[in-house]
């Protein structure tokens, strides 16, 4: 096979995973830019090609044999995509568009050659914007981690939830603090460092274990640093924007201090490596075979999923103008005393196509009531966009589950701020079915995409202010409500 051959047949796999991944490609490459836990993901794909580049001399034209074999997985990543789209997913669509890639690469070049490029090609799936899923658990370990340091000194200091407080102020835990991109940045890192400069399995393995760990032990040390700054120095330094420029600085300190690991894990001097000259005889017409036959394979198949995909999307489209609100409360006792007055539970659902929220009184309790539409085409009803509460204000105490019917169960919150507790519970109604469970509404709602038939989701969310030392009679009280509410205001959505 010619070098022309090869780089064109190359350009045509290029073109063609733009082409049927353009969605998840404009969407990933919009997050790197606008998140700053991801701006390193713009940097992988050239570096990835570039490692490619570098192991040339070890790579020969005529090793190239395809294998077959690996089009399921391709296939697997086209369906996977198709869910995603279907479901507004970004994470599926992500994860197959930069998983198909490399499988692509090793469908066409064969095992052999494949194994030489594995890391390069492992390299690509950095690309995929995936991690912050991981900050809450990242919260929880920095301030525990934190607490056991303070616990250390003689600084006095009461721990709520994601709260430390001293006697000089309080601070929080928020998610800025989680060090999600220390974690990230560092894996990637010590990634890279450890294919360039390790040798070693064992000592690979090693290094980028302790580039997961390092930098989550080092992350509770600097918020370790910033409350003992701020107890010694009375609240001056160590706050407010230094809390930031702190944390730049550490964040460049934890990388110097990873690679000065490296070097100790490193081989001493020159290792050789044995290049792998056996090429074993392929006969011609065999090679050239298998080439047009996983052509024919992928040409056929990229056109069948490509009419697919703009099928989904096609049904993601608003086809006539949608209808707003309804809002249902059954039982005049309910709505006798209605109260227009602002609370301090907000949710947040930016790109819903009508919301209404109103807080009624049903003694002992006042109840704020949140819907949210979101009809086909308009928005996406389960994204991580959305939020129950705001997370910079509440903090999330506990979570059960409550059975409001025979059918329903939903989750009930306990929601702690800095001067109140809340009660909150919320469910989706998908198609005129209702759900609790946020991961089978979003399943349901990929389903009835799939099938051409998606009408549109809402959701509902009530919440309560209590008193602390009363939970259990609120939350009997709570729920017996939400019994009374729920088939109600389940219908305020017009399918």
């Amino acid at each position: 096979m010619s070098v022309n051959k090869v780089f064109v047949a190359g350009l045509f796999l290029t073109l063609f995973w733009c082409l049927l991944f353009w969605q998840g490609i404009t969407t990933a490459v919009s997050i790197w830019l606008e998140s700053d836990v991801f701006n390193h993901c713009l940097f992988v794909l050239p570096g990835a090609f570039f490692l490619m580049y570098m192991n040339r001399d070890k790579l020969s034209i005529n090793e190239i044999l395809p294998n077959l074999w690996v089009l399921p997985l391709c296939i697997g990543c086209l369906v996977l995509y198709a869910i995603g789209l279907a479901g507004q997913l970004q994470l599926f669509m992500h994860i197959a568009t930069f998983s198909f890639l490399p499988l692509a690469i090793w469908a066409y070049i064969g095992n052999k050659l494949a194994y030489k490029l594995m890391f390069p090609l492992f390299f690509i799936l950095f690309c995929i914007p995936i991690g912050e899923e991981l900050v809450p658990n990242l919260q929880e370990i920095t301030a525990d981690l934190s607490v056991v340091m303070l616990n250390w000194t003689s600084i006095p200091i009461y721990r709520s939830g994601l709260y430390i407080e001293i006697p000089n102020g309080r601070f929080l835990v928020a998610e800025a603090c989680s060090g999600i991109s220390f974690l990230i940045a560092s894996i990637v890192i010590g990634s890279l460092y450890s294919y360039l400069n390790i040798r070693s399995t064992k000592r690979r393995i090693l290094f980028v274990s302790i580039s997961i760990l390092f930098p989550i032990i080092a992350n509770a040390i600097r918020v370790f640093g910033i409350i003992v700054i701020a107890y010694l120095s009375n609240m001056e330094y160590a706050v407010g924007a230094d809390h930031l420029i702190y944390g730049w600085f550490f964040f460049a300190f934890v990388l110097i201090c990873l690679l000065g690991i490296g070097e100790l894990v490193r081989e001493k001097g020159i290792v050789e490596e044995k290049l792998d000259t056996l090429n074993p005889e392929i006969t011609k017409s065999l090679k050239t075979n298998k080439i047009k036959v996983l052509f024919a394979i992928q040409g056929i198949v990229y056109l069948i999923f490509l009419w697919w995909f703009n099928n989904i999307q096609h049904q993601l489209e608003i086809v006539s103008e949608p209808t707003k609100i309804q809002l249902k409360l059954e039982g005049a006792e309910l709505l006798e005393q209605h109260k227009i007055k602002q609370s301090p539970w907000e949710p947040l659902f930016p790109e819903s196509f009508d919301a209404a929220k109103l807080i009624i009184n049903v003694d002992p309790l006042e109840l704020d009531i949140f819907v949210a539409w979101y009809p086909a085409g308009q928005g996406e009803l389960i994204s991580s966009l959305n939020r129950f509460y705001q997370q910079e204000r509440w903090t999330q105490e506990s979570v059960t589950s409550i059975s409001v019917s025979e059918k329903a169960k939903i989750s009930l919150l306990t929601l702690v701020s800095a001067n109140e507790t809340r009660l909150l519970s919320y469910w989706y109604v998908v198609d005129g079915k209702i759900f609790g469970d946020q991961k089978l509404a979003k399943l349901y709602e990929i389903y009835r995409v799939l099938l051409g038939e998606y009408r549109g989701g809402g959701v509902v969310a009530i919440s309560s202010s209590i008193e602390r030392m009363s939970l259990d009679p609120y939350t009997k009280e709570f729920e017996k409500n939400i019994g009374k509410l729920m088939p109600s205001l389940s219908q305020s959505f017009e399918f």
